[in-house]
Order: C-alpha cells, then structure tokens, then sequence
C-alpha cells in the first residue's frame, strides 16, 4: 500500500496544482487506476531524451481572425446528420467537439522531433474536466461523483438562449446516447445507472471496475456522449440541422460540399479562449486543390497523408510539419458465414502474404517516432502497442503472422483446400482518401503473390457503411478500409470493432450477441472465441496501470494468431501549418475542436 500511495503522489504532482491534490487526498489511489486517468507516460512524466510537450507556445496571443482548413483533410467530405448523438461517422463526430462538450477531454501529451518535424505520440493520459469541472472523484473504482462548472452554459442562440447546463441536460443526453447511438456498446456493456444528485451534480456508476473509464465512456470523441439540451435533442429532424451545445465554437451554417463555419462562443466557460473568431471546415478533399491553396496562402494549414509527405514538405518549405504513429485502426475483416474466412488458416495466410516492410518503405515517408511498422490489433498507442516487425523476440513466436511469408501463407492456403488461390472482392471507400487508397491497393497488390486475388470495390460512403462496414458483407467479399479513427484507448478497439457483444461490431454474421451467451459452444467467430474473451474482460478491469499494459501486450499476442481481422500497416499520418499559426496544441483524435482548434492564434504580420 505505502508503495501505490507513494506512485499517486508522483501521478497527481506532476498533473495537478497543489489546490487541486489536496481537493482529491480522499480518492483512493485503486479508483483513480479505476478512472483510466494513469497513462502512458513514464512515472516521473518526462518521454525520454527529446521528449517535449506537443505545442508552439507564444507567450502574448493575437485574438481574431479566421481559421480555414479542409475539415478533415484528404478525408474531409459532408456529414450525414450534425446529430453526433445519433450518428456512427467520424463525418459527424468530428464537428462534434467544436460545438458540444463531452464531460472530460484531454491535454496534449508528448512529442518528439523527427527529421525536422514534431512526431505526436498517442498518449490520452492527460484528463481534465470539460462540462465536468474537474475529473471526478472516484469511490471504490465504480462510483464517479461528477461536478458541472459552475460557469458552463449552452450557446446564446434561441431556443436555450444561454441558459445554464445542468445535470439533467447530462443524464438526459446520456439516456439518448444509451437508447440510440450506434456507438453505445461500451457504454451499455460498463454503466450500471446514471443518478442526478443536485443542480450541478451526479454520479455515474459502474457495474464493476473498469480501469479505462475515462478514455472509454466519459471522453470518448469517437461517439460520445454528447452534452445536448433537450430542446434540440429530442426535435431529431432539428438535431440534424443545427447544433447547439456548450462547447467553445458557436455552430454557424453548414453550406453541403462547401463548408461547415463556427464563431467564437463568447461565453464559453475557458474565455478568452478560444481566441479565433471564425472557423472555416471546408469540405473539399482534392488534394491538389488543397496544396494549390496552401501554397497562396488561402488554406492555414491541413491533415495530409504520408504519401504526399515529401511533396508537400518541399513544395511547403515554411509550412510547420506535425506527424505521429498511425491512430487510426483498419485491415481486412470478414463475414464468418461464408468461406473461406471462416477458416483460420486463410486469415493466417491473408496476413503472411502482405509486405508490410515494403508497403511501409514505400509509404510511410514522415517516419513517426513510435510508429510505422505493422499494426497489431491496436493502434499505436504510447506503451500499450507492441511492435510485431520491430520487436518480434518480445511479441513471441505469433510475430511470425506478420512477416511476409509466401511459402507458407499457400502453405495454409493449400492446406485449407485453396491450392490455386481465391477470387476475392475487397469493399470500401473512396472517402477515406488517396493515402489510404494508397494502402488498400498496396494490400491487394502484395497479396496476390499468395494466390489472393483481390478487386477493389470503392463505393459509394453511405452504402458502404450501412453494410459492409457493419459485418454485412457477401460471399465472395470482405471489407478493407479504416476501422475506427479516434481510438483514446485499445479497449476501444477490442469492444466496439471485434466484440461479440458490440452494437456495430465491423464482422458478420451481423448483429450483436448478448454477452449472457458467450462464449458460444462451436461458433467459428469471435463469439466462440472463451480464451480471447476472458482476456478481453481481464484487461478491462485491471485496475493497475503496468499489469494491465502487459494484459493489453498478452491480447496482441493471442490475437496474432487468431486474425480474427487482418490488421494492415502502420503508415504515419501527417500535418502542416503555415507559419503564421501559433500556438500549435496538437492532439490527435477527433477532439481537435476543443483540444486543439481553441489554442491557435493568427500572426499575418
């Protein structure tokens, strides 16, 4: 015990002030692990030699201007709905963060210096209250007492016209999220009940521990919930047209295949942030338009991809270039109930036959510090992620799943009676953007050495991600696309994309499995999956940090030699700003409208 007091001490000094670390001296050090808070930084909170805070801070900050950008670069296009609350896309999540608030978001975290750039690694340990005015307190690991801000109102515009946020806006908007949202699985799978106790105040508690809390249920950007007044979440019809919320940025128009516009919430509870007055989504993705505006000056920056890198890099040479490990999750996934994925062996060779070094040298040109190299079945996160390429002695003997291995993926293939091979249709999206194009055609292409002869289906977004997407996929076919954008955790991953019991787990057959009736006896999906399942659960209720990175490490392992879905590569994401943006607090996720977008000033001079 006098060990784990002394390891929250060092946590809590070095993220809190001194006010602070008294206000939470009662909060026992197993129910902040429980709060997911503990991250993935060292204990002593430095990131090595290099390391540094991910920011270009300037100390006397210019208020004004507009901000204008490719709402989600190479990705950008219209979303369905503005109702986050009730929408799967990151096409709707992102908007999201600029008009609502969650009741937690996240600090930047640390970076590194590449090849003159700023590598971003993917670290969500910095927590700190958004509606909520701080992290909760956390009773026995299940029970968060939350706390609203005293100054938190939604935006001046009718009908709420500033009226003060309460704890009934919450647990309403929560009640909606947990009847409606696609993306509530966790949510369902974790929360016992939401109980209103004042004005201001509730408390959320769990059915049993859950030690990334959080990064999972309470600052989620990847789905929600979303802090929303009644007024306008139960008008369906209005929630789809017009946000109001309480986060920084005042929704303003959103003209289709042009532009998503914000004002400057003047009254938001952090004033004077943020210090633009406009910010510009454009919903273009071209990127050839969107190099041609950089370089006049008309763009202040953009997400790009890492094939462009080295373009953009010499035709931007004053641009200030970001970079980071690939956040996003994606690979190949499939529908059990048709052959020939349904047989293990198949998914072994699909994943033995892809070069993923040779895909990696030909695109991955930023090089990310802690990144580019084969995804495991979790992003490349900060601690948790082990690297199977780079570190195959302490992956284990399943690393060998993801080396190229011709000879032995038709080996398997063979063996599993495919001697000359299979035709196979690859569905996805064009949305995604040319670098990931980039990877689904460099997928197919190494496959086909192996005897997987793959086309590329790229439809159109909304059709494919009302089938393919969530595991309706026909025989002959399998999805290959971006999985999840915004990940905050591995847990995440594991829940929402493989769990049986998943509202829109990305595998079919179709449909979630209640989690009374796992494992299934004799079920050829992950449903049947007991070994894979207990450890799932294990590592969601490890409440010590270090167990339960090695808990994540030993379910990366297990699932190498599953491929339950085959994970692509690890291909570095890439940004850049002109030089005149300043105070450059880069996160990476879908938060970037109240984690990033709220620090950046303008200096034209």
């Amino acid at each position: 015990m006098a060990a784990e007091s002394e390891y929250w001490g060092r946590f809590w000094r070095r993220r809190l002030s001194r006010r602070r670390l008294l206000q939470t001296t009662a909060v026992t050090g197993a129910g902040l692990a429980a709060a997911g808070v503990v991250g993935c930084g060292d204990d002593e909170g430095g990131g090595g030699d290099g390391a540094q805070q991910t920011a270009t801070a300037e100390a006397s900050p210019k208020a004004g201007g507009t901000f204008t950008t490719p709402l989600v670069g190479l990705s950008s296009g219209n979303p369905p709905s503005l109702d986050a609350q009730r929408q799967l896309t990151f096409l709707a999540q992102i908007p999201a963060a600029f008009h609502y608030s969650r009741l937690i978001k996240f600090a930047s975290g640390r970076s590194e210096e590449v090849d003159g750039a700023t590598s971003v690694l993917i670290d969500f340990s910095n927590a700190e209250g958004d509606a909520a005015e701080d992290v909760p307190e956390v009773v026995d690991g299940t029970v968060f007492n939350f706390k609203l801000r005293d100054n938190l109102n939604f935006h001046n515009v009718p009908p709420v016209n500033g009226r003060p946020v309460t704890a009934e806006d919450v647990k309403h908007s929560i009640d909606i999220f947990a009847t409606e949202s696609p993306n509530r699985g966790n949510w369902l799978a974790q929360v016992d009940k939401v109980e209103v106790t004042g004005d201001k105040t509730f408390t959320i508690t769990l059915k049993k521990p859950f030690g990334p809390a959080f990064q999972v249920l309470f600052g989620n950007n990847d789905g929600g919930p979303w802090v929303m007044p009644k007024e306008i979440l139960d008008n369906k019809d209005e929630a789809g047209k017009n946000a109001i919320g309480s986060g920084p940025w005042i929704f303003d128009k959103w003209e289709p295949n042009v532009v998503i516009r914000w004002r400057k919430n003047p009254d938001y509870y952090d004033a004077p942030l943020p210090y633009l007055d406009v910010f510009e989504g454009l919903l273009t993705a071209d990127p050839e338009a969107i190099l041609t505006r950089l370089k006049g000056g008309e763009l202040d920056g953009s997400l790009g991809s890492a094939d462009l890198w080295d373009r953009w890099r010499t035709e931007l040479p004053d641009g200030q270039f970001f970079t980071g490990p690939e956040h996003v999750w994606g690979g190949a996934y499939f529908n059990y109930a048709n052959p020939p994925f349904n047989d293990k062996r198949v998914r072994q060779a699909l994943s033995m036959a892809i070069d993923r070094p040779g895909i990696l040298a030909t695109l991955d040109k930023p090089g990310a510090v802690g990144g580019g190299a084969g995804l495991t079945h979790v992003s490349q996160y900060d601690r948790f992620w082990l690297d199977p390429i780079k570190e195959a002695s302490e992956f284990g003997e399943n690393a060998k799943y993801f080396a190229q291995n011709i000879t032995e993926a038709k080996a398997l293939l063979s063996a599993a009676g495919f001697a000359d091979g299979v035709d196979i249709t690859a569905n996805s999206s064009s949305v995604y953007g040319p670098g990931f194009g980039a990877q689904m055609n460099a997928v197919a292409a190494s496959a086909r050495e192996a005897g997987f002869r793959m086309e590329l289906n790229l439809g159109e977004y909304g059709g494919y991600i009302s089938t393919t997407f969530l595991g309706d996929i026909p025989a002959g076919s399998i999805g290959l696309a971006p999985l999840m954008g915004s990940p905050i955790d591995p847990h995440n991953i594991f829940f929402t994309i493989f769990h049986p019991s998943s509202a829109r787990h990305n595998w079919g057959p179709k449909g979630a499995v209640p989690a009374a009736e796992l494992p299934k006896a004799n079920d050829p999906t992950p449903a049947g999956d007991a070994e894979l399942l207990q450890l799932w659960n294990k590592q969601a209720e490890e409440l010590d940090t270090d167990a339960r990175v090695e808990l994540v490490r030993d379910v990366q392992r297990l699932m190498a030699e599953r491929m339950w879905l085959v994970p692509w590569t690890g291909v570095s994401t890439a940004y850049v700003y002109q030089p005149w943006v300043k105070n450059i607090k880069l996160i990476r996720g879908y938060g970037f409208g109240v984690e990033t977008a709220v620090h950046l000033w303008l200096d034209k001079s």
